[in-house]
């Protein structure tokens, strides 16, 4: 599944993006971690440095990752280490290898990098993330420039599977800059429940995705290819705007707007919309209003749960068509590389 452009989300790659407010340190956060838990898990974070040719010239980039496994295995975000002709690890004693890219997931931004180290390394402890509660204590650690004053203290806000459909991803008021992503989220007992990812424009907010999450594909990362079920379709969640306009029975639900040609819904006979004209949302698609009865709110719940499905597995959508209601099985495959 694939989100389009009618709903616009304010999270960017911490590559890009300016902080422009105060940190609070984890050291001076009463109750949040210890000095002894953050300097373990500090030792477990990492810079990656990335280098890419192009056109004869070599540009450079860099963000986090953390060591997830003694031998050498380090996980990152996908965005830092994608397309890169060459990457580096530098370990917080300043220690620098050669590093290879093991597996990689766009969807989860996750990748798993692999050094050659001549000794045992300090590793993080990977959490759960489903166990936080809003309010609950969280720390960022990431290697960006910008990171003198050490690790970022703050609160977990909200779970969210809409800023990349499907993903759960964590919200969290602690502070992250360019080059931290890659970087862990940490609960309070020094285990990592995310990895950075992004930060909205004004700085206030983190985003991670969870580290439950990566630990559902942790397997296939490791084997180097990850493989996702597909509905195959575009779409989105339904506002009281767009039932209005629509002329809509639901004031929640996923309207259709493509569905690909070949995929599982086209094959079960779904229909997306008309355009209508530059800009405007297609009409006269089909309204997804539940799966295997369950109620689906958004397009983000709706992803949550294919992704959540195996390939081969077969779900059965109920929906509206033209104000009719209706339902299809849908065999779900597996989805291609878009």
């Amino acid at each position: 599944m694939e989100m389009t452009g009618v709903r616009q989300h304010r999270w960017i790659f911490l590559v890009l993006v300016a902080v422009l407010v105060l940190p609070v340190t984890a050291r001076a956060q009463q109750g949040a971690l210890s000095s002894e838990s953050i300097d373990a898990v500090e030792r477990a974070i990492v810079l990656v440095n990335t280098y890419r040719e192009s056109a004869g010239r070599t540009s450079r980039g860099s963000g986090s990752g953390i060591i997830i496994d003694s031998t050498g295995l380090i996980l990152t975000a996908d965005h830092v280490a994608a397309r890169s002709t060459r990457l580096e690890v530098v370990l917080q004693n300043g220690e620098v290898y050669a590093a290879t890219v093991v597996g990689s997931d766009p969807l989860f931004d996750s990748a798993l990098l692999r050094i050659q180290a001549n000794r045992p390394l300090p590793s993080a402890f990977l959490g759960a993330s489903t166990a936080l509660a809003p309010g609950d204590s969280v720390v960022a650690f990431g290697r960006a420039p910008r990171r003198q004053s050490g690790p970022t203290g703050g609160t977990f806000l909200s779970f969210d599977v809409e800023a990349r459909p499907g993903v759960l991803n964590l919200r969290s008021s602690a502070v992250a800059w360019p080059g931290d992503s890659g970087g862990a989220l940490v609960n309070t007992r020094g285990e990592v429940v995310g990895v950075i990812v992004a930060i909205t424009r004004d700085g206030t907010m983190s985003l991670s995705v969870s580290i439950d999450a990566i630990k559902h594909i942790l397997n296939d990362l490791r084997a180097g290819f990850v493989r996702h079920p597909w509905l195959g379709l575009t779409g989105t969640t339904i506002s009281d705007q767009i039932a209005q306009e629509h002329g809509l029975t639901v004031r929640q639900g996923v309207l259709v707007f493509e569905v690909f040609e070949g995929g599982p819904a086209a094959q079960a006979g779904l229909r997306g919309g008309r355009a209508t004209g530059a800009g405007n949302v297609p009409q006269g698609g089909d309204v997804i209003v539940a799966i295997d009865e369950r109620s689906m709110a958004t397009f983000g719940q709706m992803a949550a749960y294919v992704l959540s499905k195996r390939i081969g597995d077969t779900i059965r959508l109920d929906m509206l068509r033209d104000g009719q209601p209706f339902s299809a099985t849908v065999v779900l495959a597996e989805r291609p590389s878009l």
